[in-house]
């Protein structure tokens, strides 16, 4: 059963798994020699507000009102307490001011009905290309930078599919919107017990360092087992949100189990 949960488990993450579909507009052409690599998976970790990411092996131009689609497929972002996910475009700041891109963000649940959030053409908000990225945990809005969202605005309990559509000539902006990634914040893997009966949600902040906080409405012993297998560390879960101290256990992507629920979370090396 480990072994099952091992490979099961960790090729869950917090990043935009694939891109199902695209269209380009006018003015579109760079990044799409490296489509979709370029956009999923984490933000380019190199990216600072006045240093942006520039590469086409990071960004994709959408061109004048193209879209494009950003499908998680081994987890779910949920609706959780505050924004939800982030959006990273290269955003530069200039001094006092900012260059930017933006974007209309929707989103969906099975990639057919979508949802968008409300924006405001004066101030910018409800949009995506509107805030630099920091360059630091992407999943932690309070020092990522780009732009989160929140799921509570648009009632919805979760979704699979982020599209993100250039404004064009609805917004006055600096230019096309460059896609980096899209990154969720709260999220949980769905994974199924040997009945075939939904687990309890489980979910934690990731990447982490010295300490990790799991949330969970589940009791009893959490553990954690490195990529060879072995446990590394474990801890008595008796709150529904437990903040664990982690600076024994070694860098990398970890497997937590408790129960017959499990997630994965990366440790950054120190």
């Amino acid at each position: 059963m480990m072994i099952f949960l091992i490979l099961t488990v960790l090729l869950a993450d917090p990043w935009g798994d694939a891109s199902p579909a695209v269209q380009y507009g006018d003015g579109a052409g760079y990044g799409q020699a490296y489509y979709p690599e370029n956009i999923l998976g984490p933000p380019d970790p190199a990216a600072t507000p006045t240093a942006p990411s520039y590469g086409e092996n990071n960004l994709l131009t959408l061109g004048t009102d193209g879209w494009v689609v950003i499908e998680f497929t081994d987890n779910t972002v949920i609706n959780g307490d505050g924004p939800d996910f982030t959006v990273f475009e290269n955003v530069m700041q200039t001094g006092s001011g900012y260059f930017r891109e933006c974007a209309f963000v929707e989103v969906s649940q099975n990639g057919s009905d979508w949802y968008m959030f409300p924006w405001d053409a004066t101030t910018l908000e409800g949009l995506a290309g509107v805030w630099p990225t920091t360059g630091e945990d992407p999943t932690d809005p309070a020092v990522s930078g780009g732009d989160q969202f929140d799921l509570e605005d648009l009632n919805l309990d979760w979704i699979r599919f982020v599209r993100l559509t250039d404004c064009g000539s609805s917004v006055p902006d600096g230019g096309l919107f460059d896609l980096d990634a899209v990154a969720s914040i709260h999220w949980t893997t769905g994974i199924e017990d040997e009945t075939g009966t939904a687990v309890s949600r489980v979910f934690a902040s990731s990447p982490f360092n010295s300490s990790l906080t799991v949330s969970t409405d589940q009791r009893g012993e959490l553990r954690c087992y490195s990529a060879e297998g072995r446990i590394v560390g474990s801890w008595p879960i008796t709150d529904d949100v437990s903040v664990l101290n982690t600076e024994a256990l070694p860098a990398g992507v970890l497997l937590f189990t408790i129960n017959n629920s499990s997630f994965t979370a990366v440790k950054l090396a120190q």
